[in-house]
């Protein structure tokens, strides 16, 4: 119990230093269900980076990735566009459990902002599997609170 909640501080410590944590709930055909979470903080004007772990209880394991995205507002081009963020991008992604699964993923996705704060997001990524690893597919529904 202690570590959860050491686990649970460190988190939400480390959420409050990035630019937003995400809520994300999901379905892959080696996954199974998730349930997870992430950290995406903004690097550049249109460049954000983004970590997360998603429960992956079909694998089983756990479900790592470690994602550069390019997402720019589209409001900055049209202002009737604002708080619209198409993204794609790629990164290194992992399912740790009894047999290890690794390998580069793609990621494409959309999100869009309620307010300034919140926003809700849709995503498809694909993970090109390393040597043997089978190359799997990813879709993920979320919401970022920033």
């Amino acid at each position: 119990m202690k570590r959860l909640l050491l686990a649970l501080l460190l988190l939400l410590g480390m959420a409050s230093a990035q630019g937003a944590i995400q809520m994300r709930f999901g379905h892959g055909e080696a996954l199974g269900l998730t349930f997870g979470a992430g950290l995406e903080s903004r690097l550049r004007q249109n460049l954000s980076g983004r970590i997360s772990a998603m429960l992956a209880p079909k694998a089983p394991g756990v479900a790592l990735e470690a994602a550069l995205l390019f997402k720019p507002d589209l409001g900055q081009y049209d202002p009737s566009l604002k708080g619209f963020l198409p993204y794609f991008g790629g990164g290194l992604s992992a399912v740790v459990g009894p047999s290890l699964t690794a390998g580069v993923s793609f990621t494409g996705g959309v999100e869009g902002l309620l307010d300034p704060y919140t926003g809700l997001f849709a995503e498809a990524t694909y993970v090109y599997g390393f040597a043997d690893f089978p190359k799997v597919w990813h879709l993920a529904l979320g919401v970022s609170f920033r």
